[in-house]
């Protein structure tokens, strides 16, 4: 995960890959993909807030999101300490595509497909339904943006990016751009509102990453206190099943309004 280098040296910049903080579809433990969009809830706008301090005596070069609300208004939190710093957003780092499991309750298959990925390794299966990614596809659509995103950053003499996107994602580009395999996605899982912070180290000849990277902090949650910490995960939802918790769906409703419904 990690690996040697002199601390002395100058990377070409350093990226701060930040997962947003939590919605209600978080604190009900359902799965929250590309298409399932809400805003942040109260805890989520606390942990924003304090991911933002994070970054107040930080310089910050430029904010980058993906187009989800609870990434933007993150993103939010941290620019505003950075009034003069650009803010971009981008599709191709929305969330995986979760097909048919998004808005589900995570023990209805979504914890199911994880062991298939991070256990068993089988990258290139799909989450179920027509618009079901893999975290191969994932990667093939979002890693090509991150290598955008760094060559601009170079260019424009951008040294200090924040990224503000999705937990899998975040697994997704650190496996990618620190170990070059989806097989470590699991070393990788991500709290809410977690920071990670990786130096860009110098590039390499050619791969789908060409950069050579060093992981300095992984889903670190130093900067949140205690008491807003998340505490539901699809783990703890294993440890204390609850039939009625799972008797639960967010669904998008006919005028874009994302709801809940009692199944």
């Amino acid at each position: 995960m990690t690996d040697q280098y002199d601390q002395n040296a100058q990377p070409l910049l350093t990226l701060y890959l930040v997962r947003h903080g939590e919605t209600e579809v978080n604190r009900r433990n359902c799965v929250q993909g590309k298409r399932v969009d809400p805003p942040l809830n109260e805890r989520g706008q606390t942990q924003a807030m304090y991911t933002g301090k994070r970054f107040k005596n930080i310089a910050v070069d430029w904010v980058v999101t993906s187009e989800a609300l609870r990434a933007k208004e993150t993103g939010a939190a941290i620019s505003k300490h950075h009034i003069n710093s650009p803010v971009s957003h981008f599709g191709a780092l929305n969330e995986l595509e979760f097909g048919d499991l998004e808005g589900t309750h995570v023990t209805a298959g979504y914890n199911d497909l994880i062991i298939r990925w991070d256990v068993d390794h089988n990258t290139d299966l799909a989450a179920p339904g027509t618009q079901g990614e893999s975290p191969a596809d994932c990667e093939r659509r979002a890693m090509p943006c991150m290598v955008d995103i760094v060559q601009q950053a170079v260019a424009k003499g951008r040294r200090h990016v924040c990224v503000v996107v999705h937990s899998r994602l975040i697994q997704i580009v650190l496996a990618s751009m620190l170990d070059g395999s989806m097989a470590t996605m699991d070393a990788y899982k991500q709290k809410k509102a977690a920071v990670n912070v990786v130096d860009v180290l110098r590039r390499l000849d050619s791969s789908m990453w060409p950069f050579k990277c060093v992981a300095r902090e992984v889903s670190s949650i130093t900067h949140l206190p205690e008491d807003v910490v998340s505490r539901v995960s699809s783990a703890t939802s294993l440890n204390s099943r609850n039939p009625k918790d799972e008797r639960i769906r967010f669904e998008t409703d006919a005028s874009g309004i994302l709801v809940l419904r009692h199944l």
